[in-house]
């Protein structure tokens, strides 16, 4: 009996590892702790309190982001929320295109943005992700992932309150 338990523990072992890391596969850095790592990361450099993961504005996004799976957001006008919100939307060509990828490249717009001015350094809206990301007004996130029928990935956070208009982000 002994010897028989100790066969199957290797057994075991492999298979529990295996489904521990089956879901880190398959989430490929679009799990709500991706999103909040990178977002509170950000906010952390700044001096903003982090995010916190909701639920709600998860289910939201991934409402909003179904929807447009045929025109892959590549419309004229989006609605008004009540919400913050970003988008990115990636060609097929990037085929491996993460959620957490999506917010690296809003953070990466850090760059454009001029504190002192409050404002865009190019005089484009090239910042606005990047302020949504760290903006002190905003307690709360939910994002979501979806593939467009094109093969296009679509990205989408929501933030809770929104950012007030012209207020600093930090």
């Amino acid at each position: 009996m002994k010897g028989e338990r100790m066969g199957r523990l290797p057994i075991l072992a492999v298979l529990t590892s295996f489904v521990n890391i089956l879901p880190l596969c398959l989430l490929a850095q679009n799990s709500p702790q991706d999103y909040l790592k990178l977002h509170n990361a950000a906010r952390a450099i700044v001096g903003v309190e982090p995010l916190v993961w909701d639920s709600e504005l998860e289910s939201y996004a991934n409402k909003f982001l179904s929807r447009h799976t045929v025109d892959c957001l590549r419309v004229e006008q989006i609605q008004y929320t009540l919400y913050g919100r970003n988008f990115a939307s990636y060609d097929s060509s990037f085929e491996n295109f993460s959620g957490a990828d999506a917010v690296a490249s809003w953070v990466e717009q850090r760059q454009n943005y001029d504190y002192k001015s409050n404002s865009c350094i190019d005089g484009t809206p090239t910042c606005l992700t990047y302020i949504q990301v760290v903006s002190k007004a905003s307690t709360h996130l939910g994002c979501a992932r979806v593939k467009c029928i094109n093969g296009d990935t679509l990205v989408g956070c929501y933030y809770h309150p929104a950012p007030i208009a012209g207020q600093r982000p930090y």
